[in-house]
């Protein structure tokens, strides 16, 4: 297949559920997305893979957030940072780091530390569909195996669109 809405449109369910699952680690959100088939664009596919990561209970969405790298991996100096910030709302740092130097991520971790546990949620669960995006991507790059190393935001928080 040579695109991922090729990809993602003309694989069976079973096959298309499994490739969605190694992007995201949840089989009930691959199988919403699949659900949503056909798509028209990558954009329909981004939109309707963070709606239904909005809708994963909290329980669901803990375990995803493991699956994203720490931003102590990229900057090991801001590992301490980052352990106040888990330790503070109880969840691990989420960012997608696309185009974001060092300083602009300490600035995020800090102004994010001071949010609340509900805003800091919904702010991972955003971060979290960015990351989900980029590996979606990665479907078509390695079809057999998709991983996540550090991914990165291009600046003013867009994310890199399929060619």
């Amino acid at each position: 297949m040579s695109s991922l809405l090729e990809l993602l449109n003309g694989a069976d369910e079973a096959d298309a559920v499994a490739d969605l699952s190694r992007c995201c680690g949840s089989a009930r959100w691959a199988r919403a997305v699949v659900a949503q088939r056909p798509f028209r664009s990558l954009g329909e596919v981004d939109e309707v893979s963070a709606t239904v990561l909005a809708t994963l209970d909290w329980a669901e969405v803990l375990p995803l957030l493991d699956q994203v790298p720490r931003v102590r991996e990229r900057w090991p100096d801001l590992g301490r940072a980052e352990l106040i910030y888990e330790q503070r709302v109880g969840h691990p740092f989420t960012l997608c780091t696309a185009g974001l130097g060092r300083d602009e991520v300490l600035a995020l971790l800090r102004h994010r530390s001071g949010n609340d546990r509900a805003v800091e949620r919904a702010a991972a669960v955003g971060e979290l569909a960015r990351v989900v995006a980029i590996r979606l991507r990665g479907l078509v790059l390695r079809p057999t195996r998709v991983e996540c190393p550090q991914w990165h935001r291009r600046p003013g928080g867009d994310l890199p669109r399929g060619r």
